[in-house]
């Protein structure tokens, strides 16, 4: 057929012919490349991966993780040991949801169900470096420690020498029930061999410094050495074909930090801090405009090597620092299929009247908030891999969202209501 192409008919009849036969070969080619691109999901990452909000993670959190929405989008699936806690869900509990018992059950935490070997490994908490050494059994499976190993060196003498084992402490519960037996993220996804991978754990090797309000834990070598093993591995199982990352916004933005000017000038005590103080007495507690400057330039370089590796695996990726600073900036609308709208969404917690993307500790996404992230990433998978992955409807997040539709004022609780101010006291003595 394309032989009578090229010998009959004139040539712009062959080049028209030719097109139209490309266009219909591609868009076969696309469907079919899409089924067998999320044949085989694979998950590694962190809280935004495991769908921790409300300062726990259970069913219905986990079930509106951004891994999960957009697999359901794309027709696939992952599994996943389901977490009972722990912590508890903070929404639940200042509504009243969750009694003493509740929170007591969740505070202890465990496995509402369980798979032998999950296909989504993400686990609060994780960094490229635990993705590398953390299971679910020890916090870092390549720990030593000398340990002494008694013989006898003769038929009368009992002596010892000293020789190196393992030395493997128990993680966080996190990685316990998330993990269980199943090895760490990366044994995890060498067993699965997925064709298609969530590949983000990045966030944390800077978000902590507002957590903490401090620059002592970025390392830029450490974070390059693991990044760059991880995609190693990852890239030597020979099944991936595809995957997505993104960026991370900028951390000094979230509703977790506000801005905070000393009554007395002094530079280094004026800044961002904790939104649950309401003063700074230590120079740790805020992080002043030097530091701000730090993290802005190691933000930039983790966001190079996180488009670099992209680049290298082929994978799509999703300018998530681009996404955020707009959001901050003009807000999202959300709309309704009849045009009904509640408003723009905010880079906050939602108030009332003022609907926002942040959960109540003001670092992870509410469920409309996880909705929003997940389209972003349906748009860069859509983009790279020339895919028709229809979007979440962030309409009906926003509607199903309870912190959304009822908000809770955290800021006005810790500082009015007196079991609010007993808990911020407490929290700002430990952190």
């Amino acid at each position: 057929m394309l032989k009578m192409f090229r010998l009959g008919g004139n040539m712009n009849t062959n080049r028209i012919l030719g097109l139209a036969l490309s266009l219909v070969f591609a868009g076969s080619l696309s469907a079919q490349t899409q089924s067998q691109m999320f044949q085989r999901v694979g998950v590694v990452g962190d809280s935004l991966s495991q769908g921790f909000f409300g300062v726990t993670v259970e069913k219905k959190t986990q079930d509106w993780a951004y891994p999960v929405l957009v697999s359901k989008q794309a027709g696939a699936s992952v599994s996943y040991n389901v977490l009972k806690g722990p912590f508890v869900n903070l929404e639940d509990v200042l509504k009243w949801d969750c009694g003493i018992f509740c929170i007591a059950e969740s505070i202890i935490g465990g496995n509402q169900s369980t798979v032998s070997l999950p296909t989504h490994a993400g686990i609060t908490g994780a960094e490229y470096t635990s993705l590398l050494k953390t299971s679910g059994k020890c916090e870092d499976i390549n720990a030593t420690k000398q340990e002494k190993e008694w013989y006898w060196a003769k038929w009368y003498w009992y002596t010892y020498r000293w020789v190196t084992v393992a030395d493997c402490q128990e993680p966080d519960k996190f990685h316990r029930f998330g993990l269980r037996d199943a090895g760490t993220q990366t044994q995890v996804m060498e067993k699965v061999k997925p064709t298609f991978l969530f590949g983000s754990a990045g966030a944390n090797h800077v978000l902590c410094t507002a957590l903490h309000t401090s620059t002592d834990c970025l390392d830029e070598a450490r974070f390059k050495r693991d990044i760059r093993e991880f995609f190693r591995r990852m890239s030597a199982m020979g099944s991936l074909q595809g995957g997505v990352l993104f960026t991370v916004p900028n951390v000094t933005a979230i509703a977790f930090l506000e801005k905070y000017n000393d009554p007395n000038g002094r530079a280094n005590y004026s800044g961002l801090k904790a939104f649950f103080r309401n003063s700074v007495s230590d120079p740790n507690q805020v992080l002043d405009a030097n530091e701000i400057a730090t993290i802005s330039t190691f933000l930039n370089m983790l966001n190079n090597e996180i488009k670099a590796q992209a680049a290298t695996m082929r994978f799509a990726v999703a300018d998530l620092r681009v996404i955020f600073d707009d959001l901050k900036e003009n807000g999202r609308p959300i709309r309704s299929a009849d045009g009904w709208s509640p408003g723009n969404a905010r880079a906050n917690w939602p108030l009332p009247n003022q609907p926002g993307v942040f959960g109540l500790d003001g670092v992870h996404p509410n469920m409309y908030g996880h909705s929003l992230f997940a389209n972003e990433l349906i748009k860069a998978i859509n983009s790279r891999y020339g895919y028709s992955i229809p979007q979440v409807s962030e309409y009906t997040a926003w509607y199903y969202d309870s912190l959304n539709r009822n908000p809770v004022d955290l800021k006005k609780f810790l500082t009015e209501n007196i079991f609010g101010q007993a808990i911020s006291w407490v929290v700002s003595i430990f952190t």
